[in-house]
């Protein structure tokens, strides 16, 4: 979800003329977020490249500057199906890890392709095997 979020970026509009740092921004104007840039800010995470699970600790995440991480935007516009999708994720995850083992069929970096939603560019084989 860091390295891989759904969407590649989330769109807003200025309702008011605002700053952000040092910019002025007129109200009006269209702005976004992106994922992708944010989540690989080594502001905000060390190593910020890397798959790295374990740093997803409580210290952690309590000191994590806000929206450093939002996979599914954030606020009051915040994805309505964000629950269901980490359930759903956290229930299929977890039942296919408890049968089978993966691998990858070739060890190519995945590549993504950023369109509304991000995708793999070309297609991930996987090798499964017995628990």
């Amino acid at each position: 979800m860091r390295l891989y979020p759904p969407n590649r970026s989330v769109g807003r509009e200025a309702l008011n003329d605002c700053e952000i740092g040092d910019y002025h921004v007129p109200a009006g104007t269209q702005l976004l977020m992106s994922q992708w840039v944010i989540h690989r800010d080594p502001r905000y995470f060390d190593r910020p490249d890397k798959f790295e699970p374990d740093r997803w600790t409580t210290e952690f995440t309590q000191q994590l500057a806000k929206f450093a991480y939002f996979p599914f935007g954030g606020g009051a516009r915040t994805c309505i199906g964000k629950d269901f999708a980490m359930m759903e994720a956290m229930l299929v995850i977890g039942s296919i890890l408890g049968k089978f083992r993966l691998a990858l069929e070739n060890d190519r970096e995945v590549e993504p392709r950023p369109i509304v939603l991000l995708r793999p560019a070309s297609q991930i084989k996987i090798r499964l095997g017995s628990r």
